[in-house]
């Protein structure tokens, strides 16, 4: 039993296929499409000189079923022959060929038709279904051999990019505090404000502000390090689930940050750790994108790899999904798709008075939730 052979995915794969193939059978080096898509090509999409012959033959292609749902009718098939008539010089002969299995009916009207030509000194009209064209692929072994590794081509290359959990879809609940603070103004004695350690108050007040909404999942000090709630952890993850291995692959995410501030997670392990990490992921200068590579940009055929740690911090207070769009390109295969985060974003509120030697305004932040312990 022969292995059944897949219709193409398109109407132009398959009027590239007619060309192929019947440039074979007719041993026609010169077969071509006739014009270009939006032209008058008088009922002929392709045409050519068999070898032996002195007079065109065209090949009208008709995509069906999987392209247009609809099947090959006779009101079409006429319409397609008095179309054809206009093209010059006059054919010998026309085929229609099409993706729509056979018909017994459409094949007696061809036949009809066919012979009614004959008699009146016209082209010939011939009619190949998908399952002759199928058969006609297997007989002729330039046309299968190209058409059997596109196809193949096609369905080899296959991935999948998820979360960690194997899932495109996450959902996080993170905690923002919601800080009204009040600022007070006390002047400092001018011989401290003249230590070479000094900082100015407003330098004071922006690291304290950056601490406090930096979105890295844990924070080092001295003595003790806190847990941010308020930050969101996660991997990516590519699998390869097809036939052929990835090479020379990279990874890219788009994240809009409207609503949120994303960040590579510090492998840092404790406050003065000076271990220059290596990292497989990294954000593209002067863009949104995050860049994931594997150092050895290969991804063998059932393998997987996981990106280093990424963490999502919300900056707004209304819960909300984050798209990241995701575009994968490799050797000689490029894929899109989409991942989504939800963001449940809580709000806890507090009350803060800090003294500065500098006149602040009130201001309200939503700074991190934190803890000394991550339970």
């Amino acid at each position: 039993m022969k292995k059944q052979i897949r219709k193409p995915e398109n109407w132009q794969d398959f009027e590239e296929l007619c060309k192929i193939l019947w440039g074979e059978i007719w041993d026609c080096t010169e077969i071509k499409k006739n014009g270009r898509s939006g032209q008058n090509q008088h009922g002929v999409d392709i045409c050519g000189m068999p070898k032996g012959e002195t007079k065109y033959f065209g090949i009208q292609c008709k995509g069906k079923d999987e392209y247009t749902k609809s099947a090959l009718t006779e009101n079409e098939i006429v319409a397609e022959i008095e179309k054809a008539k206009l093209f010059k010089p006059e054919l010998k002969k026309l085929y229609f060929a099409t993706t729509a299995n056979k018909d017994e009916k459409i094949e007696e009207f061809v036949r009809i038709k066919n012979v009614e030509h004959i008699e009146k000194g016209q082209f010939e009209i011939h009619l190949f279904s998908w399952e002759d064209i199928a058969y006609l692929i297997d007989l002729n072994k330039r046309a299968n051999d190209w058409y059997i590794r596109k196809i193949d081509f096609a369905s080899n290359f296959k991935i999948e990019v998820l979360f960690e959990n194997d899932e495109i879809f996450k959902v996080f609940n993170p905690i923002l505090l919601k800080n009204h603070i009040k600022y007070n103004c006390e002047k400092e004695d001018f011989k401290t404000i003249n230590l070479p350690y000094y900082k100015s108050d407003e330098t004071l007040r922006k690291e304290r502000i950056e601490v406090d909404t930096d979105a890295q999942p844990v924070k080092y000090f001295i003595n003790s390090k806190s847990y941010n709630k308020s930050s969101c952890v996660f991997s990516i993850k590519i699998k390869n689930i097809g036939n052929l291995q990835l090479e020379n692959f990279k990874l890219y995410l788009t994240f809009d940050e409207f609503d949120y501030v994303t960040e590579r997670v510090s492998k840092q392990s404790r406050l003065l750790d000076m271990f220059n990490y290596s990292y497989n992921i990294k954000w593209v200068s002067q863009t949104n994108d995050l860049e994931f590579k594997n150092n050895s940009e290969i991804l063998v055929q059932n393998d997987e790899i996981l990106s280093d740690k990424i963490c999502i911090r919300p900056i707004i207070e209304k819960p909300f999904c984050a798209i990241i769009n995701w575009k994968l390109v490799a050797k000689d295969f490029t894929d899109y798709g989409q991942l989504k985060i939800v963001l449940n974003t809580k709000i806890k509120e507090t009350n803060s008075y800090i003294t500065y030697s500098k006149y602040f305004k009130d201001e309200t932040i939503l700074e991190n939730y934190t803890s000394e312990d991550d339970s």
